[in-house]
């Protein structure tokens, strides 16, 4: 039956499985070391280095390997943008008439399939020396039912920009990152409510990330994948025996990799949320009852 004491029980089911699968991937890199005449602990921040290392050995695998099926342009247009499109019936225009805060800068109007304009999306994709790191989305402007405002979103990304003249070649991650930020711009994009306090991103912290962990799984879906995973060369389609390596390859590392959304950080996350929210709801009740 459906309740927290359920959902508890799925967190510590994932957690211990993460944990199990830790201490497995631990083990192949305590054991590369020791081949190559290694004589240390591991420590953390050996963790990435070598498990990519395990990786490439398992699977074969190099980033250098995929990246020039994954031309940013075609990943937008023909991932991202043909993803939305299936699953919302939206479109996605280029706008070159709208100021921008940098040449590298896009502009993007958002239509329903009546031709409605829903939207507009702002995409600032290379890296540079007055910019931060990272990879986020904000707002210009929240929806507004009272203000008859369509939401301005803004997505940020650091790809390192190419030579002139060459194609940007993001990597999987990359890939993987642009499809999850784009769910946090079609949260905020397509949200409705009657109230602005509760539009796009304005929800409970435990549902944030919901509709963007959705939308990056659709990177790696084959439908998907296919439509986009063009060699900017050849203009060949990527081989499925490269897509199968590549998704054998992506579990590996999944649940201890030191980032915020590894599988076991992720369930403690979870954990945490929940048992701090039903300790909330049995305070009020307590207090109720005074």
């Amino acid at each position: 039956m459906a309740g927290p004491a359920s959902a508890e029980a799925l967190l510590r089911d994932m957690g211990d499985a993460a944990a199990s699968k830790v201490k497995r991937e631990a083990a192949d890199i305590k054991q590369m070391i020791r081949e190559e005449g290694g004589d240390f602990e591991l420590a953390p921040w050996d963790w990435k280095y070598y498990a990519e290392r395990v990786r490439k050995q398992r699977y074969d695998l190099d980033e250098n390997e995929t990246k020039p099926y994954f031309e940013l342009n075609n990943v937008l247009e023909r991932g991202v943008f043909y993803t939305a499109e299936k699953l919302y019936g939206v479109t996605m225009q280029r706008r070159t008439d709208l100021p921008v805060h940098h040449p590298d800068a896009m502009s993007f109007e958002m239509f329903d399939c009546m031709g409605e304009s829903l939207a507009i999306f702002c995409l600032d994709s290379y890296a540079r020396a007055s910019k931060r790191g990272g990879w986020w989305m904000t707002f210009y402007a929240r929806q507004s039912p009272l203000l008859g405002q369509n939401p301005a979103v803004h997505i940020v990304l650091n790809v390192v920009k190419p030579a002139e003249g060459r194609p940007t070649l993001p990597s999987r991650s990359d890939v993987t990152t642009l499809f999850h930020e784009f769910g946090h711009g079609l949260h905020g994009m397509l949200s409705n409510p009657k109230y602005s306090t509760l539009s796009g991103t304005s929800v409970a912290r435990d549902f944030l990330e919901f509709p963007s962990q959705i939308n990056e799984h659709w990177a790696m879906y084959n439908a998907v994948l296919k439509n986009y995973a063009i060699r900017y060369e050849t203009k060949k389609p990527i081989p499925q025996a490269l897509v199968d390596r590549m998704k054998a390859a992506e579990t590996y590392g999944a649940a201890s990799t030191p980032s915020r959304w590894s599988r076991r950080r992720t369930s403690i996350f979870a954990g945490t949320w929940l048992r701090r929210k039903r300790l909330r709801h049995h305070k009020r009740r307590w207090r109720r009852r005074r």
